[in-house]
């Protein structure tokens, strides 16, 4: 439910939608999030590209320069502890500059998802 309701994403990541329908997330959804990086207002465009109830989401993630395929894949556990792991595929829309976006985005996302195993546990 964290990642797939709008409600809950907006607790654990801080983000505020203002363009993301009900039905989110579903293949082939657009979504915009009001996003902040310190004290700059961002506009993150979220394009859903697949998903696989209650085992994977696939999206492509806009913000500022940067673009981010970003796979979150659920593998349930023996007992109730389910792990989560996500693969980002960081780029930059100005050539040759992939290694800032890298640089600026992984610390976005290890915070991200410290902040979103807080919120499960």
């Amino acid at each position: 439910m964290a990642l797939t309701q709008i409600d809950e994403i907006r607790v654990w990541n801080g983000v505020v939608p203002f363009d993301a329908a009900d039905r989110y997330p579903e293949a082939d959804l657009r979504a915009r999030w009001r996003s902040a990086i310190g004290p700059v207002q961002l506009v993150l465009h979220d394009h859903i590209v697949a998903v696989e109830q209650n085992r994977r989401i696939d999206s492509l993630i806009g913000i500022a320069l940067v673009r981010v395929n970003e796979e979150y894949v659920l593998t349930p556990g023996a007992e109730v502890a389910t792990t989560l792991v996500t693969d980002d595929d960081v780029r930059s829309k100005l050539r040759g500059r992939d290694w800032l976006a890298v640089r600026l985005a992984r610390a976005n996302i290890v915070t991200s998802m410290s902040r979103l195993k807080c919120y499960c546990e």
